[in-house]
């Protein structure tokens, strides 16, 4: 359950209308249907009577309208807190970021509320010229900027692994080869994987060109369209832990490449003129121990 979720259930309930809703909230209305729609099947019960186009809370929508709006005023008012308390400190972190990891960024500002983080989303091409103007302190990457000006550092890496419906045939194997994988359908997480340099990584390596279907930028999406066996998803092994650990990989596995799989990586980008001052080395050295936490933890609880 997302946070973005609540806030359209919010703004459904009380304006009675998902097309005002999704005017407001800026989103497309099939977005948030689709959202609204996720959070009634994790719920495990509907939240709205739908007659003739209107739409209205039910005994359940009531029921959870109540407590939302207490969990959502809590939070808000500890981010408020948070930003007066760091307000006019100088510990400031620009930080443009090439993937989408919200639980690793909230994660980070928990733990270091002194720094006050401005973070921006942008694709290399992108990044790579605010680096070069100095718009950014720093940059996470899974790629390196192309650019001489600009350093690079490989903090952490990890295999991509397949994961798959527990009822899916191919989960069956220990391990899946690339021939197995010729007729199945794919997803990525395009935030993560860049759908044109897998391709050539693979046709190079194997002579075997993968066939994406799904290139999505959600992981509630992605995981929806595996469990419902429509497809196979490509994940760094890491990822799919924290998911574990999340409780979110309920009827799900995971299953390594049979002829070595491709790498995963996270790395920090920034301008070789102007070396890291202490609040990115302190994001530097979270990096690295937060995503050694997560293979620590399920290691733990997975011997």
């Amino acid at each position: 359950m997302e946070l973005s979720q609540l806030r359209y259930f919010i703004a459904v309930a009380e304006l009675g209308n998902m097309s005002k809703a999704a005017e407001t909230l800026f989103v497309s209305q099939p977005n948030l249907s689709t959202s609204i729609s996720r959070l009634e099947e994790e719920v495990g019960a509907p939240l709205f009577e739908r007659r003739r186009g209107k739409i209205s809370l039910n005994q359940n929508g009531a029921l959870l309208l109540k407590n939302v709006k207490k969990a959502v005023a809590i939070l808000d008012a500890g981010v408020q807190a948070v930003r007066e308390q760091s307000a006019g400190q100088e510990d400031a972190l620009s930080l443009a970021c090439m993937i989408d990891d919200t639980e690793l960024l909230e994660r980070f500002v928990l733990e270091n509320p002194d720094i006050s983080l401005r973070q921006l989303r942008a694709d290399l091409p992108a990044i790579t010229t605010m680096l070069e103007h100095g718009d950014v302190d720093l940059a996470l990457t899974v790629l390196p900027p192309p650019s001489e000006e600009v350093a690079y550092e490989r903090v952490y890496h990890c295999p991509f692994v397949l994961v798959m419906s527990e009822d899916h045939p191919l989960a069956q194997e220990k391990t899946v080869t690339r021939r197995q994988l010729a007729n199945q359908r794919l997803a990525i997480d395009g935030s993560r994987v860049n759908r044109d340099t897998f391709y050539a990584a693979e046709t190079t390596k194997f002579s075997f060109s993968p066939n994406i279907d799904y290139d999505v930028r959600h992981m509630g999406l992605l995981l929806s369209l595996v469990a419902s066996k429509r497809c196979i998803s490509i994940l760094p092994l890491v990822k799919y832990k924290e998911l574990c650990l999340q409780g979110r990989t309920q009827g799900l596995v995971y299953r390594e490449y049979a002829e070595g799989s491709p790498d995963a990586y996270w790395g920090i980008a920034y301008n070789k003129r102007y070396p890291l001052n202490d609040q990115g080395r302190r994001f530097r050295f979270f990096l690295r121990h937060y995503y050694e936490h997560i293979d620590n933890t399920y290691a733990a609880r997975h011997p």
